[in-house]
């Protein structure tokens, strides 16, 4: 791909027989360093002549060990062909014309419906159910017991919907969220367990944090919450799957993000070696971290091989919500302290919650400030919730808290949260660079109109860094934010499709805002309160930002991820607009109608 074969390959001998008449003379040894690619060839630039990718491929052989190139041998950034070129999507037709098949598009021959009813509380078991009334309702094939539910199983999905209604299922009383309450615990519980002083949970430390704070001029503290976070994808989970006539074989059809991890997992569950499985890999209808999960479709091998016939698992929205997969909600408790000249020596942030590093990625401080003396800590506490990768992970909510903190000493130094990083925060050579690129994007010294305000945070993912702004709205009667405009200025190394990047950083602005201003789940006596998207909120079309402006900073280092580096910043920004406008800070997300009410009249 970099258009130049490594010298240190030596001279290379073709045959008559290893090539066309319209290739290289036969007796003639080609120096690899003459050698460059164009699309579907390699040329020979001492004679022009050329051999096609087909034709090596009939006679090369693959080294027992690959040749090392170096730096310098690589094609110079000026001459890159297709790296910085956005280069259409040969997907998007059929996603605009429905010809793309996702997993529950798929029909096979003989194939029946089936959906799962899981506990109201997580992971309890099913003990008995009205498995006889169920049977005899129209169109049912079978009620299948699984570990964690009753499997209703149908000729139509209408069918299968009217069973599950039907279904009345009796659960234990062991599991470990029976009576688990998720406001309590976050509003009580979470604060005791930040105060206790347990060095074993620290995940970095660098410095002396002890002698920072002893020594400091004033020290800033705040506190910071989040909710649960439920994915929200679009098409609901399901998965397709078919034996083999003499069942040591199975095919699945579904839509992933680890195609190779969810064969292991499926072989898993059935006894068998990855081989058996045959994968399908179908489109899939949003992921965002909870489709490399793939409890959904190994029960649907599972009732397959029950039953010995084709089965599509279709998990209602319903379903998916009660037996989710969350990001965890969290409590952070935060320090900062300041030596005589008002710089930042040193950092305490404590992080409370369920999930080990589902908690704490993504306090990455050096990439951005050079606080000398940090320490990190991570407060594990249980509650049998199941709990997934989301979108950016922890990222969104550390650096909420982390930026919310940064912005509220800003305010109470005196300085603007741009001049106060640069003076107090000694940042990173990127992290200036970044600044400074979305202060002049977003023309942040321009007074804004009546009414509006702008809100600044850092977002790091994935080794990329950028900076975002926010422009803001109100309606304080309501309690509605409303953002307008978004900037967001990134150094993701060499962006190899600038299109595809940028539609990758305005979903995921759009996601995290989302997740920022509407989404929250919550457990009272162990079960999800939300059901649907009538009580587990979106952010609708009509509350987009009118604006969203990306920018790609120029880089020499490899590419880095930018897949999910426009989520992090969201929170932050937002929250620190809204202090902006209002002289009131939010510290818990996300900002409901009802919490930014309760922060005004405070």
């Amino acid at each position: 791909q970099q258009g130049q074969v490594g010298k240190e390959q030596g001279k290379v001998a073709l045959s008559d027989a290893e090539y066309t008449s319209q290739t290289v003379d036969s007796t003639r040894e080609v120096d690899p360093g003459t050698l460059v690619t164009e699309p579907n060839l390699v040329v020979d630039r001492a004679t022009g002549k050329r051999l096609s990718y087909g034709e090596i491929a009939e006679f090369a052989e693959v080294p027992a060990k690959m040749p090392v190139v170096a730096k310098d041998e690589l094609k110079n950034k000026s001459d890159f062909r297709l790296i910085g070129t956005s280069v259409p999507r040969h997907d998007i037709p059929a996603k605009v014309d429905g010809t793309a098949q996702y997993s529950i598009d798929v029909h096979l021959p003989g194939m029946v419906y089936a959906s799962t009813v899981h506990a109201p509380v997580q992971m309890a078991t099913p003990q008995s159910w009205n498995d006889e009334e169920v049977r005899k309702l129209e169109g049912v094939i079978d009620v299948v017991q699984l570990d964690r539910g009753i499997a209703v199983v149908a000729d139509t999905f209408e069918h299968v919907l009217a069973a599950r209604r039907a279904l009345s299922v009796s659960w234990s009383k062991d599991a470990m969220a029976e009576g688990y309450d998720s406001e309590q615990a976050l509003d009580r519980q979470y604060e005791e367990v930040a105060a206790q002083d347990d060095s074993s949970s620290r995940v970095h430390e660098t410095g002396d944090v002890d002698g920072a704070f002893k020594a400091a001029s004033r020290v800033y503290k705040a506190n910071f919450k989040s909710d649960y976070g439920y994915h929200a994808q679009m098409e609901p989970l399901n998965g397709v799957a078919r034996f083999n006539e003499a069942g040591d074989e199975v095919e699945v059809w579904e839509g992933t993000q680890g195609p190779g991890g969810s064969r292991q997992a499926i072989a898993r569950a059935l006894g068998f070696e990855t081989s058996q499985v045959i994968h399908h890999q179908q489109y899939m209808g949003g992921g965002f971290g909870r489709r490399t999960i793939t409890d959904y479709t190994i029960e649907a091998a599972l009732i397959a091989r029950e039953i010995k016939r084709p089965v599509k698992m279709i998990w209602t929205r319903e379903e998916d919500l009660a037996f989710g997969m969350f990001r965890p909600q969290t409590f952070q408790c935060l320090e900062a302290a300041l030596d005589g000249d008002g710089r930042i020596s040193g950092w305490r942030h404590c992080v409370v919650g369920d999930g080990d590093r589902l908690i704490y990625s993504g306090i990455k401080l050096e990439m951005y400030y050079g606080i000398p003396n940090q320490v990190i800590e991570r407060r594990g506490t249980s509650h049998g919730i199941r709990l997934k990768h989301w979108r950016a992970v922890a990222h969104p909510f550390n650096i909420f808290a982390i930026e919310g903190l940064v912005d509220e000493m800003a305010s109470k130094e005196g300085l603007d949260p741009f001049e106060f990083r640069r003076r107090r925060m000694l940042m990173t050579p990127k992290a200036d660079r970044v600044f400074d690129a979305v202060e002049r994007m977003s023309d942040w010294h321009t007074e804004r109109p009546d009414g509006r305000a702008f809100g600044l945070s850092v977002t790091e993912r994935s080794g990329s860094l950028g900076a975002g702004v926010v422009e803001i709205s109100l309606d304080e009667k309501r309690g509605r934010i409303r953002v307008h405009k978004v900037w967001v200025a990134i150094d993701g190394g060499i962006v190899v499709q600038p299109q595809m990047a940028r539609r990758n950083v305005e979903s995921g602005v759009v996601y995290g805002l989302s997740s920022v201003l509407k989404e929250r789940a919550t457990i009272k006596n162990g079960a999800v309160v939300q059901s649907n998207f009538h009580d587990y909120q979106l952010l609708r079309m009509a509350d987009a930002p009118e604006e969203i402006h990306v920018e790609f900073l120029d880089s020499d280092e490899s590419p880095k991820g930018l897949g999910e580096i426009g989520n992090p910043f969201i929170a932050a920004a937002v929250a620190n607009a809204f202090h902006t406008l209002t002289g009131k800070r939010l510290y818990h997300m996300p900002f409901t109608p009802e919490r930014v009410r309760q922060t005004l009249e405070a």
